[in-house]
């Protein structure tokens, strides 16, 4: 699978912005394409999540801090971006019909490529971010200690 994405990010509020996002996959022969699709999506919404805003925190004695959803956050559909998926089917020699697994096409590569479109936008503010979640504080705090951010 392959994810290729284009990111901004407001230096004044260190806000990422997905632009663009495509999806190219195989999963052999697709028996139902809209099941592989839905599928396909729900996993880049999951890995927008994992590498953008799901943090488990806890405090030094170990009680969980991020219990709630005011707590833990997750991206709602205003943050997920248009997502073009691009189907190749290689059918497996192994199955009946030549499918292939597909429940992880979306999740697998999304929290990486998300990451290197995150630091490939910060690279003309000399800044980088070797952690996830890339949380718009994570962001604002690289941003200002590279001196690039509001002053």
């Amino acid at each position: 699978e392959t994810h290729i994405i284009y990111a901004e990010i407001d230096p004044a509020t260190a806000k990422p912005v997905l632009k663009r996002y495509v999806c190219g996959h195989d999963c052999g022969v697709m028996i139902n394409p809209d099941i592989v699709h839905g599928m396909t999506y729900g996993g880049i919404a999951h890995g927008i999540g994992a590498a953008l805003y799901e943090k488990f925190s806890y405090t030094e004695d170990g009680q969980l801090e991020s219990g709630t959803f005011m707590d833990y956050l997750l991206p709602s559909a205003m943050e997920i971006p248009s997502v073009d998926i691009v189907d190749h089917c290689t059918p497996s020699p192994l199955t009946t019909f030549g499918q292939k697994g597909s429940g992880e096409a979306g999740y697998l590569g999304a929290p990486a490529a998300i990451a290197n479109a995150i630091n490939d936008a910060l690279a003309p503010l000399n800044a980088s971010i070797e952690t996830l979640p890339m949380s718009q504080e994570a962001l604002f705090r690289a941003i200002s200690a590279a001196g690039a951010g509001p002053r």
